[in-house]
């Protein structure tokens, strides 16, 4: 809580000033807060809004660097076979606020869900929407905060691709373009034999 971390701090800044026997007052340096609070992080008002990943070929893709997606793009045929998966809105909150907002189907995977093949069907719990978290930048990096939130696909974070990051927070690196209409979104860390391994995601604005 923010009180009492600034009670904590002033307290510690009383007790770094000390008199001395010639009545004058040294002061001892403190680093008041070595660790930022999470309130306090970074937002880039060009993400603002609702986004959905750019319903064209190429807007998702893997491999091995992120300057090599050979690995797999996805076509246009494949993007028709996906239309519940580009519906899914990703809405940034100009309060630091993010949610993934799913209508009554999403794209769903075998390998990692509870389904028998890969197709449209109900969103599946931590990601169906549910829970809104938080979103923050530092530099290039933008970070997803909370249980089930995600960027593009749901599966994948920086240490897997089972949907279930580490603390529920994934970091991506993101770019800009046209005028801020289109968000390039760059992951890596998933495959641990292929550490440079990448997924793109292309999202537009709503």
């Amino acid at each position: 809580m923010k009180t009492s971390k600034y009670l904590l701090i002033l307290m510690s800044i009383m007790f770094a000033f000390y008199a001395c026997s010639d009545d004058s007052v040294s002061v001892i340096d403190v680093d008041p807060d070595p660790d930022p609070d999470p309130d306090e992080q970074e937002l880039d008002p060009a993400l603002v809004g609702t986004w959905v990943v750019d319903p064209t070929a190429g807007s998702l893709a893997v491999g091995p660097t992120a300057d090599d997606l050979s690995w797999w793009s996805i076509s246009s045929g494949d993007v028709t076979a996906r239309q519940c998966f580009y519906e899914d809105q990703y809405v940034f909150g100009d309060d630091g606020s993010f949610q993934n907002v799913l209508g009554d189907e999403t794209w769903l995977e075998a390998d990692w869900q509870a389904v028998d093949e890969d197709g449209c069907g109900a969103p599946i719990a931590p990601h169906d929407g549910s829970n809104v978290g938080e979103w923050y930048v530092d530099g290039t990096t933008l970070t997803i905060d909370g249980e089930g939130n995600y960027l593009g696909l749901a599966k994948v974070h920086n240490t897997g691709e089972n949907g279930n990051p580490a603390n529920n927070r994934i970091n991506y690196t993101y770019e800009l373009s046209d005028n801020d209409d289109t968000l390039e979104i760059r992951i890596s860390g998933w495959l641990s034999d292929v550490p440079e391994a990448t997924w793109y995601f292309r999202l537009i604005r709503q």
